[in-house]
């Protein structure tokens, strides 16, 4: 396994906030770590798509442009990786952050707009049934694709782990941590709501399907819950709110 095995593919539509993370990530500066920045895609499917066309490279890692990957995150991602290989080799899709079936998150990511560590120091690899999409590492071997009648960005991750299961394929959260360089998402209307109800239909036989967000299921509750809980969340300010080398410093990934 080396660099060359690897691919990252990135949906950008902030080119500022890209600068300042993945595109400031130390393996993607070195040009070990080469970059595919896709814009103006109608969905994060059909974005994804269009990034795994692009490249033959074993391992396909899906990031968030807000995402920064510590100095040395390659050579650990590619030491995890080696060890799923031999201990789980029916793996199709892994991740830093992930919830279990019993509805429990596991994972470890710097979030910036929490302003905290998220998950666990030295867990070991874990099953999960859906991944935050803020990272995925898709194994090419399945030649998937992304389902493009997923409305909108939101919810593909869960998608992924969740036809990896149906296909007999394993799906888990493994210590490769990263800063988020996020910003609170106010509101759960419009795109999300779309997506989940269509996750709803899609998956009617596999609810509930808890994610970060809120459980997938045909009980409003849960979704309204969520989006009563954000509701004093102000809208997106469209910048960074930290510097993410000094985050990850803060957090002693780097």
């Amino acid at each position: 396994m080396n660099a060359d095995d690897f691919s990252l593919i990135a949906a950008v539509n902030n080119d500022e906030i890209l600068a300042g993370c993945l595109a400031r990530s130390p393996d993607v500066v070195s040009g070990r770590l080469n970059l595919t920045v896709i814009r103006g895609a109608r969905c994060m499917a059909e974005a994804y798509n269009e990034g795994l066309a692009t490249t033959r490279a074993k391992y396909a890692l899906m990031a968030h442009q807000d995402v920064y990957l510590p100095q040395g995150w390659l050579d650990i991602a590619m030491e995890k990786i080696a060890a799923l290989n031999v201990a789980h080799p029916d793996w199709m899709v892994a991740g830093p952050y992930g919830v279990r079936k019993d509805g429990s998150h596991i994972g470890r990511v710097w979030d910036v707009g929490i302003g905290r560590e998220l998950g666990t120091v030295g867990f070991a690899p874990t099953p999960i049934v859906s991944l935050d999409e803020l990272l995925l590492i898709l194994r090419r071997d399945c030649d998937y694709r992304f389902d493009e009648t997923l409305p909108d960005f939101h919810l593909y991750g869960t998608d992924l782990v969740q036809t990896g299961l149906q296909m007999g394929r394993s799906a888990w959260a493994i210590e490769i941590p990263v800063v988020h360089n996020s910003q609170p998402v106010a509101t759960l209307n419009g795109g999300y709501t779309q997506a989940y109800r269509f996750m709803v239909k899609k998956w009617a036989k596999a609810l509930p399907i808890p994610t970060t967000v809120a459980s997938v299921t045909r009980n409003p509750i849960p979704l309204a819950l969520e989006k009563w809980r954000r509701r004093h969340i102000p809208a997106r300010k469209g910048r960074l709110l930290a510097d993410s080398v000094e985050v990850a410093r803060l957090a002693r990934y780097e």
